[in-house]
């Protein structure tokens, strides 16, 4: 009865989370714990009522399913790598996924040294790092689940029409001043939006500087393509080009719809795996708004989530830091009473 009322617990705050704000870093955490709850109160309720078939089901989902379903990814992500570097070039990071695929297979083959070898039983220190790896891969694996999901959910939840802006967000350009397939998507994405708009007086915020190899800026580049289609009448686009990162991006063009708007809202588009984090920088200054996320080429998608994914550990790291030094003094405490 415990786990189940733990697990109605984590829901009900989740989506309280989520309904107050869809951005916040919180709600992938909770969603990857929730889950894992809902997966042992089934597994409970299985057992608990004679359903045999079925908790052997979930038993072997779970602890056969799973981990082959890991393998197989890391596999497929040696091979995205390899595409990706032939396609793109070699860049850090290109090299992510193929990164990614070989740490799994790393694993994989330590828990079959360390199941296999009669050293890890009279070793400590062998046994204290095998579960190290152990520890690290789960943590790792269930924080990227959760945030893959969560992304996932973000984007497929249906955003409000009624916002006072939509921003475009810059990419590089081809002979510095052609906007390139990517950034087309994006653009084309945000058109779409300002037709559905149930605010008839939205604008549209090209955002992106002028990088040393470009021509031109790429809030100019924007304007440009808009202007070749002639769906969008030109006085309802505004250039936002001197900001050079997604976070500026959003901050300079928070700035200039204010100037025209009390308390504006709005629609950022960039690509579908680039928006929940692109949604943590509008969270962080304020803005209120959503993304709105346009397709990516198939093979850059892995690299591209677990791109993103890094980032998001990086504004994590000391939950990451935390997370780690409760495993230390577990181990610790759990040498304690062989030495003294």
């Amino acid at each position: 009865m415990f786990i189940y009322i733990i697990t109605f617990i984590i829901f009900i705050i989740l989506v309280i989370s989520m309904y107050r704000d869809l951005r916040s870093l919180l709600n992938p955490i909770l969603l990857i714990i929730f889950l894992f709850l809902f997966y042992i109160s089934l597994l409970q309720i299985s057992f608990d009522s004679d359903y045999g078939f079925i908790y052997n089901i979930l038993l072997i989902l779970g602890f056969v399913g799973i981990p082959i379903t890991i393998l197989i990814m890391g596999i497929f992500l040696i091979y995205n790598g390899v595409i990706i570097l032939r396609k793109e070039g070699y860049s850090k990071t290109n090299i992510l996924s193929l990164f990614l695929g070989i740490s799994i297979l790393f694993f994989y083959f330590s828990i079959f040294v360390q199941l296999s070898s009669v050293y890890n039983s009279v070793n400590p220190y062998f046994a204290v790092l095998s579960f190290f790896i152990f520890y690290t891969f789960l943590l790792f694996v269930f924080s990227f689940v959760g945030y893959l999901l969560y992304s996932i959910l973000y984007n497929l939840i249906p955003k409000n029409k009624s916002y006072d802006f939509i921003i475009i967000h810059g990419a590089g350009l081809i002979n510095g001043e052609i906007v390139t397939p990517l950034l087309k998507k994006r653009i084309d994405k945000a058109i779409y939006a300002f037709h559905k708009s149930k605010n008839k007086n939205v604008k549209i915020i090209a955002s992106g500087g002028k990088g040393i190899d470009e021509k031109i800026s790429e809030a100019q580049a924007i304007f440009n393509y808009i202007e070749s289609r002639g769906d969008v009448p030109l006085d309802k686009i505004i250039l936002e080009d001197t900001s050079r990162t997604t976070y500026e991006n959003l901050v300079n063009s928070k700035k200039l719809g204010e100037q025209e708007v009390n308390n504006p809202k709005f629609l950022f588009v960039t690509n579908d795996y680039h928006v929940f984090r692109t949604s943590t920088y509008a969270k962080r200054i304020k803005m209120r708004g959503d993304g709105l996320g346009c397709r990516t080429a198939g093979y850059y998608i892995p690299s591209a989530f677990i791109r993103e994914y890094v980032a998001i550990i990086f504004k994590l790291k000391w939950l990451f830091v935390f997370l780690y030094l409760i495993f230390f003094a577990v181990i610790f405490l759990s040498y304690i009473p062989y030495n003294f």
